[in-house]
């Protein structure tokens, strides 16, 4: 006798395949928000972890032997010798520029490696895609930015914008991170997230240290 299937059991077996193509894509969508999420919080987790890094470093590289305010292009917040080598409002024993030291330009002054690296804009044009599963990529710019002062009304409002010249110092450098995907198809190079940082020319800081007694 010629077996067949019976139409209780076809109907179970269409039902069994709707419930397949119906659960298998919502739990790989699932999957892929959760990969997704996992990749962003690992991406900013290390990108802020990146940018205190930087911002812990010296303002240039004349600041990693002297704690001198630096002389830079700029007509801003001059130090020089008519107040005595102090800014306006400094005071005896605070950083000064007596030392005659001048900032660089942005870019990194012969060190290679990230291990090396001892000032802000060493890290200008640094680029570094993680190496894990999870991928993303850092880019970082660093550039000098206007320090343009207006006077009103014993008020000061200070104009921020990015210095075209490159060859111009300031007394503020500006760091832009930007973290993007990195190998994901359909996302390649799409922004995660973007942070900015600002670092002012008040020259090195010291920490004074007492022994505990």
């Amino acid at each position: 006798m010629k077996k067949a299937f019976t139409l209780i059991e076809l109907i179970f077996t269409i039902l069994i395949i709707a419930l397949v193509f119906t659960v298998i894509p919502k739990m790989i969508l699932s999957l892929n928000k959760s990969d997704n999420f996992t990749l962003q919080q690992d991406a900013l987790f290390n990108g802020i972890s990146l940018m205190h890094m930087i911002s812990n470093l010296s303002w240039d590289e004349n600041n990693t032997n002297s704690n001198d305010i630096l002389h830079t292009n700029s007509s801003c917040c001059d130090c020089n010798s008519s107040n005595d080598y102090y800014r306006v409002g400094g005071f005896k024993g605070s950083r000064s520029c007596k030392n005659n030291l001048h900032a660089g330009l942005i870019g990194n002054e012969g060190e290679t490696n990230i291990i090396f690296y001892n000032d802000i804009d060493d890290f200008n044009n640094f680029e570094r895609n993680s190496t894990n599963l999870l991928k993303y990529g850092f880019h970082v710019k660093v550039t000098y930015i206007d320090d343009i002062l207006m006077y009103f009304n014993q008020e000061v409002n200070i104009t921020l914008t990015k210095e075209s010249n490159a060859t111009k110092s300031t007394n503020l450098k500006l760091v832009d991170l930007n973290i993007t995907y990195q190998g994901k198809r359909g996302k390649q190079d799409k922004q995660i997230s973007q942070f900015y940082y600002t670092s002012a020319n008040i020259g090195k800081m010291i920490f004074h240290k007492r022994e505990w007694r």
